[in-house]
């Protein structure tokens, strides 16, 4: 990798692609790991996707959401395919994100379990869900994480209800610019496919890809918002 610097902040060239490292929105967010197991791994993937649905930005959103990657059997606290979520809110409104997503997308889901990626956590909290199991639950072990079981019409749910969180960073992005729309989008679907899988990160938008940004507010209407898209020409 070449490293060069220009006036406007650095430069970085990587395979003949001239990168400018000049701005990154960013702030500070609090993240969850939820590792989901199942019978097999396609509906591991089916209830992530509901669990980390309408969480594409904190805007308008409750939370922001992803699927961080797939995880083997041997990377699983019950030995069965899985995947991996995180969960990003403010630290105080995490508790109900992450008990909502679980019992009405994961624990709904037929043969699905779900687990905390954090274990070693120092911040934990309660999801409740043993309450699900109406007096009918029973604790159980799975390896040596302390669980419940629920009974649930095909059989029984499994899975813990403490969870971890940690301090993360969200809302860190670039730009990808081509001479068309077509280019363009073909230069950011490259890019997604080097992202994906990777430990620790998610893309929370439609295909890892946001047509636009966004700015504080807006300009041209009276009433409150909370933000406005930016736009390929502003009217001055």
């Amino acid at each position: 990798m070449a490293l060069f610097i220009r006036a406007e902040g650095y430069a970085m060239e990587i395979n003949g692609t001239e990168i400018l490292d000049t701005f990154a929105e960013a702030f500070p967010i609090w993240l969850s790991r939820v590792i989901i197991t199942a019978a097999t791994k396609e509906w591991a993937y089916k209830a992530a996707v509901e669990a980390t649905g309408f969480a594409t930005s904190k805007i308008g959103c409750p939370c922001e959401a992803g699927i961080e990657r797939y995880l083997p059997s041997q990377e699983t606290p019950d030995d069965r395919a899985g995947i991996s979520i995180l969960i990003c809110s403010e630290k105080k409104n995490m508790r109900s994100n992450v008990a909502a997503r679980i019992s009405q997308c994961i624990l709904p889901t037929p043969t699905v379990s779900a687990f905390d990626g954090f274990p070693d956590a120092g911040s934990r909290f309660y999801t409740r869900m043993h309450y699900f199991g109406d007096r009918y639950e029973e604790r159980c072990m799975v390896g040596s994480r302390r669980c419940w079981k629920i009974p649930v019409m095909e059989g029984d749910y499994v899975g813990e209800e403490r969870f971890g969180t940690v301090k993360g960073i969200a809302g860190g992005n670039f730009l990808v610019m081509g001479k068309d729309q077509r280019s363009a989008l073909s230069g950011a679907e490259a890019a997604m496919e080097k992202i994906t899988g990777m430990n620790g990160v998610i893309t929370s938008f439609a295909g890892g890809i946001v047509a636009s940004g966004s700015k504080v507010g807006c300009r041209n209407y009276l009433f409150p918002m909370p933000a406005s898209t930016s736009h390929r020409w502003c009217p001055t």
